[in-house]
């Protein structure tokens, strides 16, 4: 097995459902993006500016190391800065990318959180917007508040919906072009370990603001 993050390999990855990286800590999703930032050079240029929500250590080293990056959560630890994603505290087109992955199935309104996403990405910018499909259609319902239900119906007791593939949607709806990206050679899947873990490739949200 070989993590395309950080490059190094192993004869197994570490947890018990071997799919973490022993040396960065990448998951399935990080390892895509790392895939993602391989094939597409293009992507990232020296000094670009980078908003990085609820930051993920695994994927900083993908990212240009001069950039002018911003990590942020509603709960900072380590660097970050305390941002509601809901809310941000920034000029429109204040950066070249945005990444927020995780996130969204987190946010009671998550239609705000994808629209100030969108209003401070500058035209042409790019963004990774990650979440786990699980259904066709989303279920969520704002009335169901014990973490319990939570946990029942969504998956984790923090989770207030699951998405389905009108995801899609929300995103377009936001003003967003939206390429999804899922589709990997076998061979690629098993030595890169991109299953999460519910047994399937999640799939990459990559979106830009158009010109």
């Amino acid at each position: 097995m070989e993590c395309p993050a950080c490059g190094h390999g192993y004869r197994s990855f570490f947890s018990a459902l071997n799919d973490q990286c022993w040396w960065c800590g990448s998951l399935p999703r990080h390892r895509q993006i790392a895939l993602l930032m391989s094939a597409r050079p293009e992507l990232t240029s020296p000094g670009m500016s980078i908003l990085h929500i609820a930051a993920e250590a695994s994927v900083r080293p993908l990212l240009p190391a001069d950039a002018d990056y911003v990590a942020g959560d509603l709960d900072p630890r380590g660097e970050m800065v305390a941002l509601d994603v809901t809310d941000l505290p920034f000029e429109a087109e204040r950066f070249d990318a945005v990444i927020c992955n995780h996130v969204l199935e987190h946010v009671p309104d998550d239609r705000a959180a994808i629209s100030e996403l969108h209003r401070v990405l500058r035209r042409g910018g790019w963004g990774i917007l990650m979440t786990p499909i699980l259904r066709e259609v989303t279920d969520e319902d704002p009335t169901v508040t014990d973490p319990g239900e939570r946990a029942r119906r969504w998956g984790q007791s923090d989770h207030v919906r699951r998405y389905g593939w009108d995801y899609v949607d929300r995103l377009r709806a936001a003003g967003f072009e939206v390429e999804v990206l899922s589709d990997y050679p076998p061979d690629l899947v098993r030595r890169h370990v991109l299953t999460n873990n519910q047994g399937f490739v999640e799939p990459l949200f990559l979106v830009r603001r158009p010109d």
